[in-house]
């Protein structure tokens, strides 16, 4: 004869196997948002290192190209010619440009702001430059 412990026990069983798949639901979900944001973060973390580097390298040519164009036209003459004026407003964009702050909340409108001096400097320089970086949009001209 069956006795109340009996029961409980196979009572237990059943409803062990009924809530089976709720518990595996659950702990699928929590297992499944866990590896999400972790694969999450990791994309955004690459992604955000790489379009830095991206900016950082077009930063770097605009710097370098203004260093040497500047020091070229003050070697050729004394005054202050509108090319120079216009290579110097260009320098204090880019010395003022925040590359460690990615907070920064103006960042991509200055970096436009940069881009199209630099396009005036060009022009008003009469060249063309080189700088050819295929994940930078707005640079090849």
């Amino acid at each position: 004869m069956a006795t109340p412990l009996d029961e409980l026990d196979v009572n237990s069983c059943f409803d062990d196997i009924a809530l089976a798949e709720n518990k595996f639901q659950s702990e699928g979900f929590t297992e499944g948002l866990q590896t999400g944001r972790t694969q999450g973060y990791n994309e955004g973390y690459m992604l955000g290192k790489e379009k830095g580097a991206d900016m950082a390298t077009e930063i770097g040519f605009y710097d370098g190209y203004t260093g040497v164009m500047k020091s070229l036209i003050e070697e050729s003459t004394n005054e202050k010619t509108r090319k120079l004026k216009a290579l110097e407003s260009l320098q204090d964009m880019i010395q003022s440009f925040p590359l460690r702050d990615p907070s920064y909340e103006r960042l991509h409108s200055d970096l436009e702001k940069i881009r199209a001096k630099f396009k005036q400097v060009c022009s008003l320089l009469n060249v063309k430059p080189q700088f050819q970086n295929s994940s930078v949009k707005g640079i090849s001209f």
